[in-house]
């Protein structure tokens, strides 16, 4: 980790900063009325796991950034890996039959660490990218089968799968789904989020999970199996309100899953490298090999 050098912070001028970020920086995610007042807290530097705004005043960065700097801030021996890889070369397309020495050592790397036979990866540029490729190639693969009336797909309430079309169609919070927007209502479907504080009064946490299970094969039948592809969900849901499902959730899900051949997709964008003290938490936390996995954030910590 890197010295903080107060010094640094005597030359920012926060209010200068401030109104050039109020000026042109479309900010997401945020109540436009109160920061056209306040403006932003202006971050300058970041060590380990705390950050420093402009005035050189140091904060707890609890969330890890997005969920993301799973290794820390400030590290020279990042800094020092992505210098080396840039003069060597800093891109090149994988499109066709085009490959690098980076990519292909990479993507073997995270076949050797993620469970089960899932040995292929594909990269986009992160999680909601991610989210729309594995969408995309779930009905390909289904096309490639014969069986092209499987397209519909089946997400939770409260879930959280990205901030592209087919993420936010797939996502589940309520202040998400905004009236000003369209959403693929038309084959994406959501049940119930497996939180048991939520469950009906007087349910046990075994009853709900009974009751979650059984909600996703009815929804299953209700849609009849030939016309659903797959279920989407997070091994604990993030930005929902980090909810951890009742133990024996997944499995019995994955189970009906491939009773009725559906894909099961673990959206580990949050909870992979690290987050919950495993590579992959489907496996090692929650006992199931999914059909694919979806990662990000922590794999590159930031």
């Amino acid at each position: 980790m890197k010295t903080i050098d107060q010094k640094t912070f005597d030359n920012l001028d926060t209010n200068a900063i401030c109104k050039k970020d109020k000026a042109h920086h479309s900010h997401v995610w945020c109540d436009l009325h109160a920061f056209e007042k306040e403006g932003a807290l202006m971050i300058a530097e970041g060590d380990g796991c705390y950050i420093y705004d402009t005035n050189g005043k140091k904060y707890l960065d609890s969330p890890g950034g997005l969920w993301c700097n799973n290794i820390g801030l400030g590290r020279s021996d990042m800094a020092e890996a992505i210098s080396d890889q840039v003069k060597k070369i800093s891109f090149n397309s994988n499109f066709n039959d085009l490959g690098s020495v980076p990519a292909a050592e990479l993507a073997e790397k995270i076949a050797t660490l993620a469970p089960g036979n899932l040995n292929r990866v594909q990269f986009t540029t992160g999680g909601s990218t991610a989210i729309d490729t594995a969408f995309r190639l779930i009905q390909m693969y289904h096309f490639c089968r014969g069986k092209e009336s499987k397209k519909h797909m089946i997400s939770r309430k409260d879930a959280y799968h990205g901030s592209t079309y087919i993420g936010s169609s797939l996502g589940g919070r309520a202040g998400d789904r905004l009236s000003a927007f369209s959403y693929m209502d038309d084959i994406i479907h959501h049940i119930s989020c497996p939180k048991y504080y939520r469950a009906p009064e007087g349910m046990s946490e075994a009853q709900f999970l009974d009751f979650l299970v059984q909600e996703l094969e009815d929804k299953i039948l209700e849609l009849g199996p030939d016309n659903v592809a797959a279920f989407f969900a997070e091994p604990i849901l993030g930005a929902g309100g980090v909810v951890v499902p009742p133990e024996g959730y997944h499995k019995r899900t994955f189970d009906i899953c491939k009773k009725y051949d559906l894909l099961y997709v673990s959206d580990e964008v949050v909870t992979a490298f690290g987050r919950l003290g495993h590579w992959f938490a489907s496996e090692d936390e929650f006992g199931i090999v999914p059909d694919i996995i979806v990662c990000a954030k922590g794999i590159s910590s930031g």
